[in-house]
């Protein structure tokens, strides 16, 4: 994989992060020691032309948690305060996956913006995506929700959420076509080649493709310039998200609006980090998540 711009190994990973202060700086007065928090993985410079416009997310100088600063795997971490959110009484092992899959998920429903009443297919419904749906359902209940998805196991779980569900990606634009119609708006988090190109034969005349996977290959939309255009098409990216949308699932959590208890699988002693790793590599069936406690 291409490390992202200013990461260089080694580095100590972890950018999904939450746990208890414990300290803070002399100038510094909330959140305070004591209070659960969940960290934003992005320390932005506030200065720049991006971060001007409140688009955080394109900060130029932005340092990422566990690619350009060491991250989370240890038992102390230190980050600006101000990119910190209090959780309340959520359990730690829950606010750590607001920081990245359910906040980089609130951040691509808002660019996928099916519209009212609109129609919106996620495309890799598992971890991310499926916190897209669940969203969605929260969010956006007059939404009409479709998911692309690779087990039973995620299409039952989005079923009960209410969304309809497809299985397996090939060939699936054709099949919801049948089904279902087209949509206004397609997240693709299939982590595939494959997706993009599915994602963009689902839209409707005037639809947004939004791509969240990083996938280090020659993207492949399966459409010429002139089918793009006559369609009026768009493809946007999602990466990461804003403090804003840390801010609004971590609210959405401990408010009981988005239920993350199926959200983690394992958990596991930081000690036991390479057995975590080995878990992640192997995908064996069942697994969502890992956390490592210190």
């Amino acid at each position: 994989m291409v490390l992202p711009r200013g990461a260089a190994y080694p580095v100590r990973p972890g950018h999904e992060v939450a746990g208890v202060v414990t300290e803070l700086a002399p100038d510094v007065d909330r959140p305070r020691p004591g209070e659960r928090v969940v960290l934003h993985p992005l320390d932005v410079c506030g200065d720049c032309a991006p971060c001007r416009r409140g688009q955080e997310e394109r900060c130029r100088r932005g340092r990422v948690l566990g690619l350009q600063v060491a991250g989370g795997m240890a038992d102390e971490v230190v980050w600006p305060a101000r990119r910190l959110v209090a959780v309340g009484e959520l359990p730690l092992e829950r606010a750590a996956v607001l920081a990245d899959a359910v906040a980089t998920a609130h951040h691509a429903l808002r660019l996928a913006d099916p519209g009212p009443h609109g129609r919106l297919c996620v495309v890799g419904a598992g971890g991310v995506g499926g916190h897209v749906v669940q969203l969605a359902r929260a969010l956006r209940p007059e939404v009409e929700v479709w998911a692309v998805v690779r087990s039973s196991a995620s299409a039952a779980r989005l079923e009960a959420m209410g969304a309809g569900v497809v299985l397996g990606l090939e060939g699936a634009a054709a099949r919801l076509r049948a089904e279902a119609g087209r949509f206004d708006a397609v997240v693709d988090f299939s982590g595939t080649a494959a997706g993009p190109a599915e994602g963009l034969a689902m839209l409707e005349v005037g639809g947004r493709l939004v791509l969240g996977s990083v996938v280090d290959e020659p993207i492949q939309l399966g459409t010429t310039v002139t089918g793009m255009v006559t369609r009026e098409l768009e493809v946007v990216g999602c990466y990461v998200s804003t403090l804003e949308d840390l801010r609004t699932v971590a609210d959405l959590a401990r408010e009981g609006r988005i239920d993350l208890s199926a959200s983690v699988s394992r958990r596991l002693p930081l000690e036991r980090a390479a057995e975590a790793f080995d878990l992640v590599e192997r995908r064996p069936p069942g697994l969502v998540r890992v956390v490592l406690e210190p």
